[in-house]
């Protein structure tokens, strides 16, 4: 199993892609690819239908890079269970772009992925409407590959992306009782 966490900040209307980091010679077999989008949205407390002032449209590309002709994106699949052509209504009963907690997983094969990425759009409202000036908001991103195929998939991706990654220290420590 490997985890690999993104953080910081995003700007309206920006996009940003999170790469899914693989090993040199990508991964065997059948795999579990788990995702988990957190954010800090201000909020209008007198609107209780549009509370959160802040949301987020995820796309997962498997071939981040392999464009079909004729196309201006890679080819998209949904992650986090929300339908392409949902309305307002049906993407915030159905883990809705609004809300700020969102965790999706899928078992694919490990063949099917090719600079796999998430594209991430940060759409922002005021009082219920379109605004167009939003703060900046924080983020983290978690996304944890498991390939039991894959025997030492922590260390070939940490060799893979040396000068990108680098391993979680933690920075408290608690005493194990035996």
């Amino acid at each position: 199993m490997a985890r690999v966490v993104y953080q910081g900040e995003l700007k309206l209307g920006k996009y940003l892609r999170a790469t899914l980091p693989l090993p040199a010679g990508g991964l065997q077999g059948k795999i579990r690819l788990k995702a988990t989008f957190c954010y800090a949205s201000p909020t209008d407390p007198q609107d209780a239908v549009a509370y959160t002032r802040a949301g987020l449209e995820i796309v997962f590309r498997p071939s981040g890079k392999k464009v079909k002709e004729g196309k201006a994106n890679a080819v998209t699949k949904g992650f986090f269970d929300m339908k392409k052509y949902a309305t307002e209504e049906e993407r915030r009963s159905d883990m809705g772009k609004w809300e700020t907690v969102l965790h999706g997983n899928k078992s694919m094969y490990g063949s099917s992925l090719d600079n796999p990425v998430f594209d991430i759009h940060y759409n922002a409202r005021e009082a219920g409407g379109p605004t167009t000036s939003a703060e900046k908001i924080r983020y983290a991103l978690i996304i944890t590959v498991e390939a039991p195929k894959h025997a030492d998939l922590y260390n070939d991706i940490l060799r893979a992306y040396a000068k990108m990654l680098v391993p979680i220290q933690p920075k408290v420590t608690l005493p194990v009782r035996v």
